[in-house]
């Protein structure tokens, strides 16, 4: 008896079905914009922040009869100049009509991430800039974690604060928290021992919330996350953000998808930050 199997019939069987949903690329997190102070835009690329410096405390007169000096007020400014970043990806005709996705709105995506990854590289990379340093021992622990909030109350820096870490030093402090035989810790934060749904926000411990993201700079074997005074700390000046848009390109029969921001990132001020370090 004569059978006829896939072999004799290949030539009309479908090598593989492609799904027609995409698995998304994989990013590091993003975090926020709630915490930078943005400047007001205008005709430079240039912008100033000011900052009062202190001048003392008041002074007890000598007596009743006695002028009360006048004191001199200063100030100090720091300046953050916008640049371009950019990101393209050309579509060609054939490609997209013979894609088994909706390629415009995927690459669209891409596109798009790609511009706020630079965004959060950038922002990231201030982190382990401020001079101010809390380097715990080896893992980073909560306690590190309170001496460098401590820190900045020292320094008689103003709330709120927002801790800024790599998904290391964030599981580092959730191992030692679901560890811990402390009540707090396994009371009120025992939240931070499950898994998140945006992994960009960690969580709020002992009413810091915490912010994660791989992209925070890795120097000398040590990964440099830091609290800082949120609003106050770092500065962004934005001309534009991020823009996608589409251009077509007859002659390569093709579409262009380009995202572009201009923006600068600046430290305002140092003293209202505090880098926390910890093994890599």
């Amino acid at each position: 008896m004569a059978s006829t199997g896939k072999a004799a019939l290949d030539v009309s069987v479908f090598a593989a079905i492609v799904q027609a949903e995409m698995v998304p690329e994989l990013r590091p997190a993003m975090t926020s914009r709630e915490f930078l102070r943005f400047a007001t835009g205008g005709a430079s690329t240039v912008a100033s922040f000011p900052l009062w410096t202190d001048p003392g405390s008041a002074a007890a007169p000598t007596d009743d009869l006695s002028e009360i000096a006048s004191t001199a007020l200063a100030d100090t400014q720091v300046a953050a100049t916008a640049a371009e970043v950019g990101f393209r990806v050309d579509v060609t005709d054939l490609i997209r009509e013979t894609h088994v996705t909706d390629l415009y709105s995927e690459v669209a995506g891409i596109v798009g991430r790609s511009v706020a990854e630079k965004w959060e590289t950038d922002v990231a990379a201030l982190m382990d800039d401020f001079s101010n340093v809390t380097t715990a021992a080896s893992t980073l622990t909560p306690v590190d974690l309170l001496s460098a909030i401590s820190a900045l109350e020292q320094r008689d820096i103003p709330g709120p604060y927002v801790g800024y870490l790599d998904p290391k030093q964030t599981g580092e402090l959730r191992a030692e928290i679901a560890t811990t035989s402390a009540s707090y810790a396994v009371g009120r934060d025992g939240d931070l021992v499950s898994p998140f749904g945006d992994s960009g926000m960690f969580g709020t411990y002992m009413g810091l919330p915490i912010w994660q993201t791989s992209l925070v700079a890795t120097t000398s074997s040590l990964v440099g996350g830091a609290v800082f005074a949120s609003g106050q700390a770092l500065g962004c000046y934005e001309i534009w953000g991020p823009r996608i848009e589409t251009q077509r390109d007859a002659s390569y029969r093709s579409l262009e998808f380009v995202g572009t921001q201009c923006y600068g990132l600046v430290e305002i001020s140092d003293t209202r930050g505090q880098t926390l370090k910890s093994a890599a």
